[in-house]
């Protein structure tokens, strides 16, 4: 039977199933946003939205983009908090060969510009995190 945690007011509930996965509803849906495997999310992206207190939080894998949803301003730290505290986060992660190391900058990089040719990041907003990633 799938387990529901509600995140608090107004910022939805994950569903988490047996298979090791867990599903995002956004507050009042019925409906999935996404649905991935814990164990597959190494990281996190967020991005203003295009409305005032919107935020578009990206779940990323090694691969790049898990899933990806528009969520109130504050949002993406309570999923975030919730799938780092989960104790498969990164498991795919931590399996592979080299994954003690730190991520590279460069495999950072490469994931930001993914999300900005499929759309989830502006150019403004790619510049904007490319820059904290570089310490600029």
């Amino acid at each position: 039977m799938p387990e529901k945690h509600g995140l608090g007011f107004g910022h939805g509930r994950i569903v988490e199933y047996e298979d090791g996965t867990a599903a995002y509803l956004p507050t009042g849906a019925f409906t999935k946003a996404f649905r991935v495997r814990i164990a597959d999310v190494t990281g996190f992206a967020v991005a203003p939205g295009k409305r005032t207190f919107e935020r578009t939080l990206t779940l990323l894998g090694a691969g790049g983009a898990l899933g990806s949803v528009k969520v109130n301003q504050g949002t993406p730290e309570v999923v975030e908090t919730w799938f780092r505290t989960h104790p498969d986060f990164g498991g795919a992660a931590r399996a592979a060969p080299g994954a003690d190391l730190p991520p590279l900058v460069a495999d950072e990089l490469r994931k930001l510009a993914a999300l900005r040719s499929e759309g989830v990041l502006s150019e403004d907003e790619f510049a904007a995190l490319k820059a904290r990633l570089l310490g600029d």
